[in-house]
């Protein structure tokens, strides 16, 4: 019998139906994402294969009948965010739930995408941004509560772990890291990179409360920036995936992230569009890294600079940015991410 996988339900900038479709497209399984209806509207809206309504799954005789018509034909269950798939409840369900799952025959797996596992007081220590000194004293102890739940739930399960952005590694010492994918040929550009007077420069505010990427640091410089004249500033916000796809695919800097000092989607997007992409990596995570991105480096302290200066270096920029399109198609088209699987779900990746 072939492997057959589901991954969901957060699907956190549509990860969960990029590794999905990585899977089927580089192994001999057949995958498919999965997501509860949203409860909210507004933000970014991603694809996923199958969506379902969780207020079908309150009753406990109904939760079986329906998980098992959800996963009719499944033989392995990834489930990512570490929230449970069908309850209001979400976080303190999870626990129940995948075990239950897991006690219905499933081959079960977990994936980590960040603020789900990363640990507030570890992070402070080896990084001196580090985006838990923006949140309040509530906010930090709530998020110390449930990464170790979650992580003590990763350890102590036994299922194979995953983890979406390098430095979780530090939180998940056991786990495999399964790189973001993004499709790099639909992100692919060949509009001009930096031949506009002022340059085009992206940035996409934090949907978050705190903002963990830094946009709150991060909008004021750039705003001042275009004030001065030296560059021209969008920061979008609510627009449709795909809308900001053609924005970044033409613009010449996208500004990701200051303060948690690894790299995510949209810094493999931007690079996979061959665009200037500023953020910040630590040393610590770059050491864990066979090959990391070279990002234009930018802390709050020298993001104005670093953005000022982008006009006169346009040519070490041009072939920054080439080098990142490279990067973007050897770790994140979906090929290591394939690889990365295929041992839990018992199969070889078919040779090139």
């Amino acid at each position: 019998m072939s492997a057959v996988l589901a991954i969901g339900p957060s699907n956190y900038a549509g990860q969960a139906t990029a590794w999905a479709r990585a899977a089927t497209a580089h192994l001999p399984v057949d995958a498919w994402s999965f997501s509860g209806v949203p409860l909210r509207g507004g933000g970014f809206h991603f694809e996923v294969d199958r969506l379902f309504g969780r207020i079908g799954f309150r009753l406990p005789l109904a939760w079986g009948l329906r998980s098992r018509r959800l996963f009719d034909g499944v033989t392995h269950i990834a489930l990512d965010g570490f929230k449970t798939f069908a309850r209001w409840d979400r976080i303190s369900a999870f626990p129940g739930d995948a075990r239950r799952l897991a006690g219905m025959g499933y081959a079960m797996g977990l994936i980590a995408h960040g603020s789900d596992v990363r640990d507030p007081a570890a992070h402070l220590e080896r990084d001196r941004w580090s985006y838990f000194m923006v949140g309040d004293d509530d906010w930090r102890a709530r998020l110390t509560r449930e990464t170790a739940a979650n992580r003590h739930f990763a350890e102590e399960s036994g299922w194979p772990v995953f983890y979406s952005t390098p430095d979780l590694g530090f939180d998940l010492p056991s786990g495999t890291w399964l790189p973001v994918v993004v499709d790099v040929d639909a992100w692919a550009s060949d509009a001009p990179l930096l031949e506009r007077e002022r340059p085009l420069v992206v940035h996409v505010p934090s949907q978050r409360n705190p903002p963990i990427k830094g946009t709150q640091l991060i909008d004021p410089v750039l705003r001042r920036l275009h004030n001065e004249g030296a560059i021209e500033y969008i920061a979008p916000s609510g627009m449709p995936h795909a809308q900001l796809r053609e924005l970044v695919r033409g613009c010449d800097v996208l500004v990701d992230q200051l303060l948690f000092g690894s790299y995510g989607v949209a810094a493999v997007e931007a690079m996979a569009a061959g665009r200037v992409t500023v953020g910040r990596m630590i040393n610590a995570v770059r050491d864990r890294m066979p090959e990391s991105p070279d990002l234009l480096e930018a802390d709050p302290e020298s993001l104005y600079e670093v953005i000022a200066s982008v006009r006169d270096r346009r040519d070490e920029l041009r072939k920054r940015a080439t080098a990142g399109v490279g990067f973007a198609r050897r770790w994140h088209d979906g090929r290591v991410s394939a690889e990365r699987l295929a041992p839990w779900l018992g199969v070889t990746p078919p040779s090139d």
